[in-house]
């Protein structure tokens, strides 16, 4: 009989370890997204320090075509890019931003595109990013890049190459 009075007690103990994690989600979502404000408006901006202050000392990206960059060589791409004002600056837009309840990581789900300065959009795909908190607080640790539609002729024929393994071995 003893038995059934400590189900609910056992019950709140349960509810009391969760709320931490479920407390936390919302803020850590906030800090999520507004560090991807950062980051899109250090892009449109061209400032390196701005964009690279988001990424983690371990940072990797990956895009479609299966380049892999490590943080030093995404960062040199982007400053390269940033030299020249009519390169295509890129923007993501976060979709869903999901925080795990047992490591101090979270995923965020979106969609980007690329333009010109003050142009129309060239490319746009979809993206995921992990990011991790740690003692600097949330750092993107890894961002994974999906090439879906592509609208200048030119830029798309460059591209194709690098993602097409039987024209990138001819």
């Amino acid at each position: 009989m003893k038995l059934p009075r400590i189900l609910p007690a056992l019950a709140l103990i349960a509810l009391a370890m969760l709320l931490p994690a479920a407390a936390q989600a919302p803020g850590a979502e906030n800090e999520i997204r507004a560090m991807r404000a950062a980051s899109n408006r250090a892009i449109a901006e061209g400032s390196i320090d701005g964009f690279s202050a988001s990424l983690d000392r371990d940072f990797v990206m990956v895009r479609g075509s299966g380049l892999f960059n490590t943080r030093d060589q995404y960062i040199a791409a982007f400053a390269e890019d940033f030299r020249d004002a009519k390169s295509v600056r890129y923007e993501r837009f976060p979709e869903k931003v999901e925080v795990s309840a047992v490591a101090p990581l979270a995923a965020e789900h979106g969609h980007w595109v690329g333009h010109r300065p003050g142009g129309a959009t060239l490319v746009e795909g979809t993206y995921l990013a992990m990011w991790r908190r740690g003692a600097e607080g949330w750092k993107l640790r890894s961002e994974l890049f999906v090439l879906l539609d592509c609208k200048d002729a030119e830029f798309c024929a460059a591209y194709r190459k690098t993602a097409d393994p039987v024209e990138s071995h001819n």
